[in-house]
């Protein structure tokens, strides 16, 4: 009873003291929140720059202005504002106080001199999106602004019009055996309607080759050629001849609305040559550090060479080619180009496994037997849709691309599949190395293994696909064969606990407690190998594009490395059932064992005991030959790293 009566005590005194520290801590944050309401009050009432959420271009009166810029510019002022800093020293102790403390406080806080944030106006990039159409817009009341923009960035395929279900023909007319395009009746001068092989609808003008897209309405066609007048008039100025054959440009119209300029209409543009096989513009198109994927360096670091920007310029060619084949070439010279690197690739996979051919070889033989077909045909206008459109026939396009991301024809070049072109982060993290140890350990050293295979295929965040493929049936293998022993194991652990000499109901015995352990790891190795197996089936065999986006990726592998510890977290993710389904093993043993020894004989007990140092001898004999964990290598690199680490510092 004595005993109960100091345990309900220390019971009640425990809850005053968490009733007591919860009441403060309530009233602090009541305190802080105050502050920060007054804070907010302070700087609207001074007029803190606000930002028109509804347009992507920016009044130059939301901002600050910099002395000697116009737009962008690292010496920005702004006013002073003076804001109350909330400080306090003194302790609340009871929630009767808490308002007059607060009045306190709010009262004889002194008044600091702080600087607005100031937010310098950026360089917005063309929008992936498609632009908003306008309709019943004003072609007097609107700017227009030039915004040079790449093929990628033509929107197509997002945000498509719908269908206007207010219009139907109620009748077919007699004799009726012409059928016009009346879509865009607004169509003036040489502009047609061509469509697409896919289905798209675009607009082209012979005289100019100007393109532009079909979603384009009556309100802004009539800003279209006063944006291509323009155009051509600043080329004139810069003395660019742009009126020869083989040049066309490509103009797509987009209206923002702003409160301070009012609506304005922003004409991205880019010229194509097809002698030089590149896209060119007439103003300079700035780099956001911001943007990866919509960069057309795709954000790629190190770019520099002009010899190196030609191979994303040139796929941005091919991209162009693509969206608007109407452009006759030279059937002849592009197939003997494709037969090139075709050929080049069968025999750099076949002589090499650090190849760094974006195609595989079942790819690359059905891709030639595609060029050998083609050779004997006739010209036709379409040919370069034909070309590019199916999955084995995209070989000049992602041949350049796989040519930016290598580095190709600089001092530098990835000459291999699986070596990185940047220097390598050698610094020691004592917080992270030490986590990824324990992890590594606790994981049977499963997940280093896991992080050497990815290393081999997210080099400097690019993916080869046919490493990528090979990658995802492996651990497709490897995740269906540990799902078979996690249900064999399951239906072991099962029936063992119906064995007779196991007593259930002694639920503090040890070989209970041990099988339970191992049920339950089994089953989580059952559930992550079902939900990885799932992901897998999803971004593992569609595409490389979908898994990576390209280079560097922003969906699914960048957003399972973009956490702290990098690829190392996914590692540790796909070396989870393999180490569950261990340690679900260990604890069936423990279980066994206990059952054995708990009420045996000598005899037992000695048989028993000497099998078992017999297999764990060959089992950490096949550890140390196969050298699986490297422990000692790990811990003696962590040792070295560190102590280096400290010699600098000093």
């Amino acid at each position: 009873m004595s005993s109960t009566r100091l345990i309900l005590m220390f019971l009640k005194r425990l809850c005053q003291a968490l009733a007591a520290l919860t009441t403060s801590s309530a009233q602090r944050l009541r305190i802080l929140v105050t502050y920060f309401r007054h804070f907010m009050a302070k700087l609207k009432i001074r007029g803190f720059p606000r930002r028109n959420t509804d347009s992507q271009t920016f009044s130059p009166a939301d901002y600050c202005t910099a002395p000697g810029s116009t737009s962008r510019g690292s010496g920005a002022r702004c006013p002073p504002v003076n804001s109350p800093l909330p400080l306090h020293s003194q302790q609340i102790t009871s929630a009767s106080t808490t308002s007059s403390t607060q009045n306190v406080l709010l009262s004889s806080m002194p008044t600091l001199s702080m600087p607005v944030p100031c937010i310098p106006p950026q360089f917005v990039p063309p929008p992936t999106f498609s632009p908003p159409q306008v309709h019943g817009a004003s072609a007097p009341n609107t700017t227009t602004k030039l915004v040079p923009f790449a093929a990628n960035d033509i929107s197509r395929y997002d945000y498509r019009p719908f269908v206007n279900t207010a219009h139907n023909r109620d009748r077919i007319p007699a004799l009726m055996r012409r059928f016009p395009n009346e879509s865009c009746p607004w169509l003036t001068g040489a502009w047609q309607s061509y469509v697409h092989p896919e289905g798209a609808l675009y607009l082209y003008d012979n005289c100019r080759h100007v393109f532009t897209e079909g979603t384009l309405d009556c309100s802004l066609f009539g800003l279209l050629d006063e944006c291509i007048d323009a155009l051509y008039s600043q080329a004139r100025i810069q003395s660019e001849d742009l009126g020869a054959s083989d040049i066309e440009l490509v103009v797509q119209l987009a209206q923002t609305d702003s409160e301070a300029e009012g609506a304005q209409v922003s004409c991205y543009y880019y010229f194509v040559d097809h002698t030089a096989r590149t896209l060119f513009w007439l103003h300079d198109r700035l780099r956001d550090p911001h943007q990866t994927t919509d960069d057309v360096f795709s954000g790629l670091r190190g770019v520099a060479d002009p010899s190196h920007i030609r191979y994303s310029l040139e796929s941005e060619y091919w991209t162009h080619c693509e969206f608007y084949p109407i452009h006759k070439m030279d059937r002849l010279k592009i197939i003997k180009e494709l037969r090139e690197l075709v050929m080049h690739a069968s025999a750099e996979i076949i002589t090499s496994d650090m190849s760094l051919s974006p195609f595989d070889a079942d790819e690359l033989s059905r891709i030639l037997e595609l060029i050998n077909h083609l050779k004997g045909r006739g010209s036709c206008i379409t040919f370069v849709y034909s070309l590019f459109r199916h999955h084995s026939v995209w070989l000049i396009y992602v041949s350049d691309r796989a040519k930016f991301f290598n580095f190709c024809g600089l001092p530098w070049a990835r000459l291999e599949a699986d070596k990185s072109v940047y220097e390598e982060d050698t610094k020691f993290h004592p917080l992270t190395s030490s986590i990824c140890l324990a992890l590594d350990a606790m994981l049977f050293w499963a997940p280093q293994s896991h992080l050497e295979d990815l290393r081999k295929v997210w080099v400097d965040e690019c993916i080869n696909t046919p490493r990528w493929k090979d990658f995802n049936k492996n651990l497709m293998t490897e995740w269906t064969g540990i799902t078979i022993y996690s249900t064999v194991m399951l239906a072991v652990d099962v029936s063992f606990l119906a064995v007779p000499n196991v007593n259930i109901s002694q639920s503090q015995s040890i070989g209970i407690i041990a099988t339970y352990l191992s049920i339950i790891f089994i089953t989580g190795s059952l559930i992550v190998s079902v939900l990885l197996v799932r992901q897998n089936q999803r971004y593992g065999f569609e595409s490389a594009d979908k898994a990576a986006s390209s280079c560097p990726s922003t969906d699914f592998l960048s957003h399972m490395t973009g956490t702290f510890f990098g690829v190392r977290a996914l590692a540790t993710v796909h070396s989870l059932p393999y180490a569950m389904l261990m340690w679900g093993m260990i604890y069936f043993a423990i279980a066994i064992l206990y059952n054995v020894f708990k009420s045996a004989t000598v005899a037992m007990v000695a048989s028993v005991a000497s099998g078992c140092v017999v297999v764990t001898m060959f089992i950490f004999w096949f550890i140390w030959a196969a050298r699986e964990f490297h422990l000692f290598e790990r811990l003696a690199k962590s040792i070295f790293s560190s102590v280096l680490a400290g010699d600098t510092r000093s």
